[in-house]
């Protein structure tokens, strides 16, 4: 998926623009070195959207691929943390068999290894209704387990969204995703406020951190990256 800068006329700079451009930067360093392919994003080929039998079968050898993959996942303990994402960047490279959920993992990593904490979010509507679409949250205050629509704290709050190619304060990601990702999330056009919904994914050692910098030095970032004070 090719990821184009951020170009937005809802930017807001309560915060430092860099934060904005630093996230920008992680989705599209993402998606060079990740490039994906999954059951989602199959369905959204238009020159295979007549081919409905082809279509289903790739979409099913993707997820037979991922049921195999994430069964082996399941084997570890929690205690192990680097043994699942040793494994899970090694399937992601091999593969590329990955969609939003890995990439929240992933960003997560990349932002470990450079000394940034970061939380996953499902996307959910003002009804509750699931989304199925995962983001990274940075700067997310420790009190939320769901944030909501029009909460004080969004417009401090980062979207990572390396799916989909971009980065932004999370009072203007909700109105990106009313308008050019409303397709892909299935909105319609009359806007629909949008909650985060915290699951963080599994825990990142020091263990894990130090293996991924020495495998993946393309990982480290230029000091400052993401520095949120």
């Amino acid at each position: 998926m090719k990821v184009n800068p951020v170009s937005n006329p809802y930017m807001n700079f309560t915060g430092s623009p860099k934060l904005i451009k630093d996230a920008d930067k992680l989705c599209r360093f993402i998606s060079k070195e990740f490039p994906a392919i999954s059951g989602t994003r199959v369905l959204t080929f238009k020159s295979l959207k007549n081919d409905k039998k082809f279509v289903n079968y790739v979409s099913y050898k993707l997820l037979q691929n991922r049921w195999a993959r994430d069964d082996a996942w399941d084997l570890f303990k929690p205690d192990e943390t680097l043994d699942f994402y040793r494994r899970f960047v090694e399937n992601m490279k091999k593969y590329k068999n990955i969609n939003c959920d890995d990439y929240t993992k992933l960003a997560q990593v990349i932002l470990k290894v450079n000394n940034v904490n970061s939380v996953k979010a499902m996307l959910l509507r003002n009804d509750l209704k699931k989304l199925d679409h995962a983001v990274l949250l940075v700067n997310v205050p420790k009190s939320n387990f769901c944030i909501f629509y029009k909460n004080k704290d969004l417009k401090n709050i980062i979207v990572i969204d390396p799916w989909l190619g971009f980065a932004d304060y999370a009072n203007n990601a909700v109105v990106r995703y009313n308008s050019e990702f409303a397709g892909f999330l299935g909105l319609g056009k009359k806007y629909v406020p949008i909650h985060f919904d915290v699951h963080p994914n599994p825990e990142i050692s020091q263990q894990t951190v130090d293996y991924m910098k020495k495998t993946y030095p393309q990982f480290i970032q230029k000091k400052g990256f993401m520095k949120t004070v």
